[in-house]
């Protein structure tokens, strides 16, 4: 199933429609902004994948009832906020992406923020169809799947990506130990290049 998405997925991406398209949105080839995909945010604000362009993302993939590595990669992602200098941190987005859209309704989403502590205009938590998390998953090297019948628990990289404002992949971190000073680093140069 997810070799056949990543067959059609890599198809699209050679149509010259979709070329032709990224032109006008003046994207470039590589940026996931590319595809076409529809989500709703905490507050069940619609968003298309390329609303998201203009800010250095910062990109992760949980579910809120995750009691394993999610609260790990939610920390981690709080620690590289405090990490960036006063200066550029307006100019950085947190996008946690759910895994599980059909439990993680905009309401969870909203309430799982209230708790953690993320209610902030820089912190959003995207809920979209599973074919197009699918999607944004694998375009950016996230693998998941449940793991049990009725998906009480779903395995998953725990991958953290930066974006540049073009939706490029500018740095990824795998797994959760890692020393997050190459993440910190990776947002502070895109953006002195860039500002």
């Amino acid at each position: 199933m997810l070799l056949k998405k990543l067959i059609i997925l890599f198809a699209v991406l050679l149509i010259p429609g979709f070329i032709h398209a990224a032109n006008e949105n003046n994207l470039p080839g590589s940026s996931i902004y590319n595809v076409e995909s529809q989500w709703v945010d905490q507050a069940n604000t619609p968003y298309a994948i390329i609303d998201l362009q203009g800010r250095v993302q910062v990109v992760a993939f949980v579910y809120t009832y995750c009691k394993h590595s999610c609260p790990f990669i939610v920390a981690n992602l709080k620690q590289i906020q405090a990490s960036i200098p006063d200066e550029y941190s307006d100019e950085v987005q947190f996008s946690l992406i759910s895994l599980d859209p059909t439990r993680d309704t905009p309401q969870v989403l909203s309430r799982y923020m209230r708790e953690h502590d993320l209610e902030s205009p820089l912190w959003q938590m995207l809920n979209g169809n599973p074919d197009d998390v699918l999607e944004l998953a694998a375009l950016l090297g996230v693998r998941y799947q449940p793991m049990d019948q009725e998906g009480t628990d779903i395995a998953h990289s725990n991958m953290i990506s930066v974006l540049d404002k073009k939706g490029r992949i500018l740095f990824q971190l795998k797994g959760l130990n890692e020393n997050l000073d190459s993440v910190v680093g990776s947002i502070v140069n895109e953006l002195r290049a860039t500002n």
